[in-house]
C-alpha cells in the first residue's frame, strides 16, 4: 500500500526542548528564587502524583490551556514551598516560554519540505496543547504551512494513545490507517498508538535513547522515513 500520509509527534521527534524542571529553575530565578533541579524534579513528580490519584490528570486537554497548567504550576510552587504571596502560577506560566529554549533538529526541515514536495501529506499529532504547539512551532521558525493538519492534546480533548486522536487525523486528510506512517520517540503514546489503529510506525531514537527492543522499527534520523516511503 502506498503511503499517502506521514504524521509526526513534536517534542524529541521534531523540536528539541529543555527539561522541565530547567525550565522552573531559569523562571524561578528570573523572579529571585533559587530551588535545585533535583527539588524541581521531586516537586514534578508529587504534583504528578496527585493529579492522577485524584483524576484531575485525566482531565488533561479536556480543561481550557490556562486552569490546567495553572493548577498544575500552583501544586509544584506548592510542593517546593513557595506561597502565593511570593510568586503567582501566571507569572510562571506567562514567563514559561521565555526560558523554555526549544530548536528544531537539523533534518526537520529539510524533512517536511522533501515531504511536500514529493506530494506526500504531513500531519503533526502532538500530546502538547495547541497554545504550546502554536509557540513552539513559532519559536523554531516551523512553519505551520508544513502540516496539512495539526492535532494537539485540546483539538479533540482526548491525547494519545487514544485512537480517537489518530483517526480524527485521519479522517481530516481523508487517508486510511494503513496508508498512513506515523513517527514519534514514545513507544506507548506514539508507536503502539499509531499501530492500535492500523497505521505503520517508525520509533525515532534521538542522541543516546535507545529502547533495546528489536520489535520496533527503529530510525535514527527523519531522513531515513524515505527509505520506508519509496
Amino acid at each position: 500500500m502506498k503511503i499517502k500520509a506521514v504524521f509526526f509527534d513534536l517534542g524529541n521527534t521534531l523540536v528539541r526542548t529543555r527539561i522541565p524542571e530547567v525550565t522552573y529553575q531559569n523562571a524561578l530565578s528570573s523572579l529571585g528564587i533559587g530551588r535545585s533541579a533535583e527539588a524541581i524534579r521531586e516537586a514534578i513528580d508529587r504534583t504528578e502524583k496527585e493529579f492522577r490519584e485524584s483524576g484531575y490528570r485525566y482531565r488533561y486537554g479536556e480543561v481550557a490551556y490556562a486552569g490546567y497548567w495553572g493548577r498544575w504550576i500552583a501544586a509544584v510552587l506548592k510542593h517546593l514551598g513557595i506561597s502565593k504571596d511570593q510568586i503567582s502560577a501566571k507569572e510562571i506560566l506567562t514567563r514559561w516560554w521565555d526560558h523554555a529554549d526549544c530548536s528544531a533538529y537539523p533534518d526537520t526541515v529539510v524533512t517536511l519540505n522533501r515531504l511536500k514536495h514529493t506530494g506526500v501529506r504531513v500531519g503533526l499529532i502532538s500530546t502538547a496543547y495547541e497554545e504550546d504547539i502554536n509557540t513552539i512551532l513559532d519559536k523554531t521558525c516551523l512553519e505551520k504551512r508544513l502540516f496539512d493538519i495539526v492535532v494537539g492534546a485540546n483539538t479533540i480533548k482526548k491525547e494519545k494513545p487514544h485512537p480517537d486522536v489518530f483517526r480524527h487525523a485521519l479522517s481530516k486528510l481523508n487517508v486510511e490507517a494503513n496508508e498512513v506512517l506515523f513517527v514519534g520517540d514514545d513507544v506507548d503514546n506514539d508507536y503502539r498508538g499509531a499501530r492500535a489503529v492500523g497505521m505503520h510506525a517508525l520509533l525515532i531514537e534521538r542522541g543516546d535513547s535507545d529502547t533495546n527492543a528489536s520489535s520496533f522499527d527503529r530510525i535514527r534520523s527523519l531522513e531515513e522515513i524515505f527509505k520506508f516511503i519509496e
